[in-house]
């Protein structure tokens, strides 16, 4: 009697080591099992079984309970070629975060990058959640320092570029990774003077503004210098709309007389920060200006800027292109 017990006993360890085998070789692409909140081992197992990720749910859930498992609500990446004690470890460890991807354009606002993100599918961060991110300290962007004391916006920092970023990442790892690559894309082009540089991304982010195509970008450039150089306001109504947080819409009249620090018809020289987050053709512009001696220039309906050097030419150009191309 004994030796048959021993014998069934050893059967049913055979069996069960068995059933705790990989269920098949694996497929070309990993399972993501989602745990939802207070579902049991039971539950689980049973699902692990429909899915084929196990041979036995009812060999899997003893095995499980004996190496105590914790579950923990998430997604977790697991196959079929995986042993039970494969998924166990799965299942302990961090949960899996699947890739999202979102695109920055050149010349979006602080205010426009944090809608973008709050509306990609997948990422649980809001807007308020990104704004507030921008404020917090942490970051790894030694070139932040080319800001005026003071001055703490990270607006024209925040790359314009296609991001794949992990669906648990938080708001403030998203703005790392947009810093990231301004530290790896824009930052080794600025001048080694901190001022220097901060201006020249404040112009390029004018620029970004300005101007729709790239044979432009060098000329608004000699029409920011040259005006700068003049000492005459820059009356750029992109500046002025940054400053009433209405970025990308046409300036009233209204509008002009509203005194902010960005309002670049009542205050000299260049606005206190950037007004978007430019490119780097756009900081190639900056950094190249063509020489010319123009000091205005008008936009047509096409986008194509036109540019003069006298006012009475600027106002013949605004008649003549501003509702045509």
């Amino acid at each position: 009697m004994v030796v048959v017990v021993a014998l069934l006993a050893g059967a049913v360890f055979v069996y069960g080591r068995i059933q705790l085998e990989a269920a098949d070789t694996g497929s070309e692409s990993p399972t993501v099992v989602t745990v939802t909140p207070g579902e049991s081992l039971d539950q689980l197992a049973t699902s692990l079984e429909n899915k084929g990720l196990i041979k036995s749910a009812l060999f899997f859930s003893a095995y499980a309970r004996i190496r105590g498992v914790q579950l923990h609500a998430g997604g977790y990446q697991m196959d079929s070629a995986m042993a039970a004690s494969e998924i166990i470890k799965v299942l302990e460890g961090p949960r899996y975060c699947a890739p999202v991807t979102f695109v920055i354009p050149e010349g979006f606002t602080i205010d426009q990058i944090a809608e973008r993100i709050a509306a990609t599918k997948g990422l649980d961060i809001t807007k308020a959640d990104y704004l507030a991110a921008l404020t917090q300290s942490g970051y790894t962007a030694t070139f932040l320092s080319i800001r005026p004391a003071g001055d703490t916006s990270l607006e024209g920092f925040l790359f314009p570029a296609t991001y794949v970023v992990p669906d648990c990442a938080t708001a403030h790892q998203v703005v790392q990774q947009q810093l990231d690559a301004f530290k790896g894309n824009i930052a080794p082009k600025l001048p080694s003077s901190p001022t220097r540089a901060y201006d020249d991304l404040i112009t390029a982010s004018i620029i970004q503004a300005e101007a729709r195509f790239a044979a432009d970008f060098p000329l608004v450039a000699s029409v920011v210098n040259n005006r700068l150089a003049a000492h005459m306001d820059l009356q750029i109504d992109a500046i002025v709309m940054y400053g009433l947080h209405l970025s990308g819409e046409p300036m009233s009249t209204a509008d002009e007389g509203i005194n902010t620090p960005y309002n670049s018809y009542l205050n000299p020289g260049l606005p206190p920060t950037p007004i978007d987050s430019p490119g780097l053709a756009t900081l190639g512009g900056t950094l190249a200006p063509a020489s010319t001696s123009y000091l205005f220039y008008v936009t047509d309906a096409c986008g194509h800027n036109h540019y003069s050097v006298t006012e009475a030419v600027h106002e013949q150009q605004v008649s003549q292109y501003e509702a045509s191309c």
